[in-house]
């Protein structure tokens, strides 16, 4: 498993071909493109109660994949 993880939004394709490109090759880290359209777990209906005590995302990175239009995660 990847210990940093380079996330670029998928509104910038030419970013994501740069940042794969410098780092093909280096250990220990993987670049993706965001492939999220919206956040999940958006509905109307009521649903059961929540199991989970926390949400599993460490990091809230909406922010900076707009802004920025990439994020750097340490594992």
């Amino acid at each position: 498993m990847a210990r940093t993880l380079f996330i670029v939004s998928c509104n910038h394709p030419m970013i994501f071909d740069m940042v794969q490109h410098r780092l093909d090759g280096t250990p220990d880290t993987e670049v993706t493109l965001d492939r999220r359209f919206r956040e999940r777990r958006r509905r109307d209906d009521t649903t059961p109660a929540e199991r989970r005590q926390a949400d599993r995302r460490r990091h809230d990175i909406d922010s900076e994949l707009t802004d920025l239009g990439w994020v750097l995660i340490r594992r």
